[in-house]
This record gives C-alpha cells, sequence and structure tokens, in this order.
C-alpha cells in the first residue's frame, strides 16, 4: 500500500521529491483544476517533472468542464510532457476524448474519480475495464467500504485521510457575500470559516474560479483501518487547509504507521461518516427491496 501525498507548497513538493520513500504526489493544473490543492502552470510542471527519474508526478483534474472551457484544457494538457506524468485524475469523460487527440491514447494511466458517484461494486468494476485505477468514494462507511472493496475485479485508490466537501455551487459565493455587505476581503483567500446559527462547529469555505465549497468541520481520517483492507493500492492523504509543517508530519505518521504521532498533532480528527451505515452500496438497496 502507497501514499499519494498532496504538497502544500511549492517548497514542499521539490522536498518531497527528494524524498525516496514518497513514491507519488497529486497537483493540479492553473486555471484548470478546482479546489484548493496546489496549482502549478503548464511550464512549472514540466521543470517539476524533470526533478526526479522516477514517475512522482500526478494530476489532478477531477471536475466536470464546460464546453468553453475545452480548448483551453486541450491546450495545457499539449504543454505538458504526459509522459512523465505517472497518473491522470479525471472526473470528465472530455478527458479521454482529448488523450485521444493528442496521440496518448492508451499510453497514460488514467484513475477516474468522481468522488461521490463511486460508491458500489457494480459501479468501480465497469470503470475499472478501461481506466489503470478507479478512486472510491469517501462517502460511505467504513463496513460498506471493506464490503466494496471485496467484490472488487481490480485494486482500488481510497482517501484515507482530508476534509470532506459537503456543499458545491458554481456561484461565487464569498464574492457576492463581500460584494452586498461593502467588505474589502479577497474572495480566493483560504481561511474563511461559516458557523451555523445553532452549532459551534465550523466550516471552512472556499472559493475558486469554479464556484464555491464548503467542507466538513472535522478530518476524517482511516488509520490502524488500513491494514483490514483488501484490494487497496493507493491512499490519498489530502492536504487542504494544513500547514506545510503540519501536514509533513501527517505523511510521516503515514509512512511509520504511527498512530501516536498522528494524534499528537492535536487535529480535529473524527470518523464521521465512516462510522454510520448508509444505503449507498447498490446491492444492499437491491436486498432491502427485496425483504
Amino acid at each position: 500500500m502507497k501514499y499519494i501525498t498532496e504538497p502544500v507548497n511549492k517548497k514542499q513538493l521539490a522536498h518531497f521529491l527528494g524524498q525516496t520513500l514518497i513514491t507519488d504526489i497529486l497537483i493540479g493544473v492553473e486555471n484548470i483544476s478546482s479546489g484548493p490543492i496546489l496549482k502549478l502552470s503548464t511550464a512549472e510542471i514540466n521543470y517539476y517533472l524533470t526533478k526526479t527519474e522516477d514517475l512522482k508526478i500526478s494530476l489532478d483534474l477531477t471536475r466536470l468542464f464546460h464546453e468553453k472551457e475545452l480548448a483551453t484544457l486541450k491546450k495545457s494538457l499539449s504543454e505538458i510532457d504526459l509522459t512523465k506524468i505517472k497518473f491522470i485524475f479525471y472526473t470528465d469523460f472530455a478527458i479521454l476524448q482529448i488523450i485521444d487527440e493528442l496521440g496518448y491514447k492508451d499510453k497514460l494511466k488514467l484513475v477516474y474519480d468522481a468522488y461521490t458517484y463511486t460508491t458500489n461494486a457494480l459501479d468501480v468494476n465497469i470503470y475499472n475495464e478501461f481506466n489503470t485505477y478507479v478512486s472510491v468514494s469517501n462517502q460511505i462507511s467504513i463496513e460498506e467500504l471493506k464490503s466494496l472493496l471485496a467484490k472488487l475485479n481490480h485494486k482500488a485508490i481510497i482517501r484515507g485521510f482530508g476534509k470532506a466537501v459537503i456543499f458545491y455551487s458554481k456561484r461565487k459565493l464569498l464574492t457576492n457575500y463581500f460584494k452586498y455587505r461593502t467588505l474589502k476581503y479577497n474572495a480566493k483567500g483560504k481561511n474563511y470559516l461559516l458557523q451555523e446559527e445553532y452549532r459551534n462547529d465550523l466550516y471552512h469555505i472556499y472559493e475558486d474560479n469554479f464556484g464555491t465549497y464548503i467542507y466538513e468541520p472535522h478530518y476524517y481520517y482511516l488509520f490502524l483501518e488500513l491494514d483490514d483492507l483488501e484490494n487497496v493500492d493507493y491512499v490519498i492523504l489530502e492536504s487542504v487547509f494544513l500547514d506545510a509543517r503540519t501536514y509533513e508530519n501527517i505523511v510521516l505518521a503515514y509512512l511509520k504507521h504511527d498512530d501516536n504521532l498522528l494524534h499528537s498533532l492535536h487535529l480535529d480528527l473524527y470518523k464521521g461518516i465512516m462510522q454510520e451505515k448508509s444505503i449507498l452500496l447498490k446491492d444492499e438497496v437491491i436486498d432491502n427491496g427485496k425483504n
């Protein structure tokens, strides 16, 4: 089992590239990728690709693209040396067509990552037929995850640490709010929090060029449970809203299998939905319908 890391900044990216224990790094493409992941220009990506002889860097393209964005997407991908990219994580099937048009059909390793859609083994096994890997959703309980993984025809990628998105809108909600309140704040900042009227939980809210995201208040994590999971090749460790030092210690905790180190960081950790049984597995829904 290997870990896919998400460097917080360029300095950490360069550091991770030089670490033999770190085998995988996931970054975004400037003006293409969404969310708070580290995003680099195509020139910067090519620069860092030359800094390692190993295939370490993967691209996060996990969002849906509008028709008018496809030309820009194709241009950006054409500017990157994709032969040195380890995986391309994607959601929109337009990526497949563009890769074909660029002459890379069957030459690249693709990871289908639809976040909330891959919640049952039937779907994952279908997507496995034309992808190197499928990333399983983190929106199901640990028991459902075990059940799903046991039924796969190919090993999968799962999320082991991070914050789940609980709301997304294409609207620029922070921009609109600051405009309405005549507040001169940078809507693209990463330090904004929401608090519900009747709860004390704080929810990170983040806006980029593609919309607004609200995250759950705590960091979900799988740690000791990983030993009991089958059919898992990679575990994603997200760095969302973390500083570089804290994130590096999180990565170190997983690499050393040191649960004490993880808890010593005093993060707001919880199991959340991973302890709650849902009805998202198709075979269970069918079985329940028969009873």
